[in-house]
């Protein structure tokens, strides 16, 4: 019997070689990151472990990221204990608040690559499937585990395979993409399954284009989502890591499946879509809710912050005003994006528009800060969850659309289809 990427990749990190769906196995870990659940949760069960010294120093990265800089005091103690962490360990891998998104940091370091098995405190972890490796994320218990042993158990998840094949038309994302996706598998459609992406669209699709999608996998409740290698992951490696050796890791043609999705988007067109409140899945046409009058709208997050994200919303909004009372929120994913956008003009053009550009943060995203909404408040936003209460008051209410989708919403401050930009 054939093994899916899953099984493959899991199985390269066990003594005995060996993985099959279902089966429960103890795995070598290539990389585990940890945020601020270190200073507030992970800490104090490493000392009720006794808890001496980590496994490998120069496996771990500490990223202080959803609070950055400390939004209270309560953040800012956490960011403390992981300091004082890092330096008692010796970890050279530290992202301090001055950094950017932890999902951003990691592959711009080098430090994913394809047949890795990385672990983060953080639920979408899984976005490293896009360099072709077996990523998810693990509450607190099971990283305070890893940090002292770099070992996790994991039961072998069963694949759901999905292709997709064609061009996505004009003013249409990936984000769109997995938007529909979503849709079509519900909240519980892949619950700790391994969603495996195929066909001629993953193959030609661009590093950022295949993080947004694999980052929101976990919101159908995946294990993981691992792609495979194609041109734009090897230039990726080559350019970030090019001492870095590895081996892409490829599914067997027999392999089995749970299930199959296929799209085809030459014969079926994708437009772009919005998940409307309060569930990432409710994924309908832009067409059904253009209109709806927004008070926010934010491009920004590990799933849509990239400088792919920030050049289309550019393209959308050079030369204009947003809407009058209408707050748009640009947060990069990363120092580096940042840099980047500064030296292209976009900051600028941004400006221009009436945007104001934060430092690279996951505040508004989860709520923290720089982006908090208020009762009765609507945000259309380019993050990956949009629950009730997750931006800010739990009367508020959270669109998700692409950063194509949330621009054009800006301008004429209600949701709109950005193919009339």
């Amino acid at each position: 019997m054939g093994m899916t990427l899953a099984e493959k990749l899991l199985a390269s990190h066990t003594d005995d070689g060996k993985a099959v769906a279902g089966d429960v196995i103890e795995a070598h870990i290539d990389l585990l990151m940890v945020h601020e659940v270190l200073g507030s949760r992970i800490i104090p069960i490493l000392k009720e472990m006794d808890f001496k010294h980590v496994w490998d120093p120069n496996r771990i990265i500490v990223v202080n990221d959803h609070w950055a800089p400390a939004s209270d005091i309560n953040s800012a103690e956490i960011h403390r204990r992981n300091r004082n962490f890092v330096r008692e360990q010796g970890i050279s891998n530290f992202c301090d608040v001055d950094c950017g998104i932890s999902h951003q940091i990691l592959p711009e370091r080098g430090l994913v690559a394809p047949g890795d098995l990385i672990i983060g405190s953080d639920s979408h972890s899984t976005t490293y499937g896009a360099f072709n490796a077996f990523s998810t994320g693990l509450a607190a218990t099971d990283s305070a585990l890893i940090l002292a042993t770099g070992m996790s158990w994991f039961m072998v998840p069963e694949t759901i395979r999905i292709e997709v094949n064609g061009k996505l038309s004009k003013m249409v994302m990936s984000k769109d993409l997995i938007l529909r996706i979503l849709k079509d598998l519900g909240p519980d459609g892949a619950n700790y399954k391994s969603i495996e992406f195929q066909g001629t669209t993953i193959d030609n699709m661009d590093v950022g284009p295949r993080m947004t999608m694999c980052n929101m996998t976990v919101e159908a409740g995946a294990k993981c989502s691992p792609m495979m290698v194609n041109h734009f992951v090897e230039s990726w490696m080559k350019d970030v890591a090019p001492s870095r050796k590895w081996t892409p890791t490829k599914p067997d043609d027999d392999a089995v499946y749970v299930k199959r999705l296929t799209y085809d988007l030459d014969k079926d067109p994708l437009g772009p879509m919005v998940a409307t409140p309060d569930n990432p899945t409710n994924g309908q046409p832009v067409t059904e809710v253009s209109g709806v009058p927004i008070d926010q709208a934010f491009i920004g997050s590990c799933t849509n912050g990239r400088i792919d994200d920030l050049e289309i919303a550019a393209k959308i909004l050079k030369g204009k005003k947003i809407r009058k009372g209408v707050r748009l929120i640009i947060t990069p994913a990363s120092k580096e994006t940042y840099i980047h956008a500064l030296h292209e003009g976009l900051v600028e053009i941004f400006m221009d528009a009436g945007a104001i550009v934060t430092n690279s943060t996951c505040g508004a995203c989860v709520g923290g800060h720089l982006g908090v909404l208020g009762a009765g408040e609507v945000c259309i936003s380019s993050t990956n969850r949009n629950f009730r209460g997750r931006m800010g008051h739990k009367d508020s209410s959270i669109y998700l659309a692409s950063p194509a989708t949330v621009a054009a919403s800006a301008l004429e401050g209600a949701i709109t289809d950005p193919r009339r930009a």
